[in-house]
């Protein structure tokens, strides 16, 4: 149901926008099915907006609600695809890193047992597609880990480096800590305090 036209009117006045012919906007905008920019029907969800520029206070176009709050129309005047959607979601990840982050541990611990019965109904499943995903992309993989390890070499020599506190007591690098495990030390340690 379109806003009524005397309430869209006085709402656009209100929020700065500039127009010749409000009446004949107001006929455009209601007439308008679609997104001007992604071309997407108008839904309940996916609402139509009317926007301007916020410094001149001119019309721009009718968007759905998605591209008006990005401003994907703007940035890519000639159409919004797959590499922008990409860089767009990236740009996005980037700038907030900390909120998705703690987004996602908030919904992971309101929804804990469902994961995990989730997980414990698809552990062959998930072991099976896990092991067909490795064989079938075993060199990309292979390729990709040799590729981190390049672009990072150094903080993984920092992290390997890195000195820890053995359950025995030693200090040890991260990277013997397998290694210290099977020493004299630390299994008379283990065998004096587990047994």
């Amino acid at each position: 149901m379109p806003i009524p036209k005397y309430d869209a009117i006085y709402k656009w006045k209100k929020s700065g926008l500039i127009c010749d012919d409000y009446n004949a906007l107001y006929e455009t905008y209601i007439n308008t099915t679609e997104c001007q920019h992604c071309q997407k029907e108008f839904t309940e969800k996916n609402r139509r907006c009317l926007d301007h520029d916020h410094e001149t206070g001119l019309f721009r176009k009718i968007v759905c609600n998605r591209c008006n709050v990005s401003d994907s129309y703007i940035k890519y005047p000639n159409g919004f695809t797959e590499q922008d959607r990409k860089e767009y979601i990236q740009e996005y990840q980037r700038a907030n890193k900390e909120q998705i982050k703690e987004r996602k541990k908030e919904y992971y611990q309101a929804n804990k047992e469902k994961f995990k019965e989730y997980n414990q109904a698809n552990k062959e499943q998930s072991q099976e597609y896990n092991q067909e995903y490795y064989q079938a992309n075993k060199e990309q993989i292979k390729e990709q880990i040799k590729e981190y390890q390049r672009a990072n070499k150094e903080r993984i020599s920092a992290y390997k480096n890195q000195k820890i506190k053995c359950e025995c007591g030693s200090i040890v690098c991260r990277s013997y800590i397998a290694k210290h495990k099977r020493t004299k030390k630390h299994s008379d340690y283990k065998l004096n305090n587990f047994v």
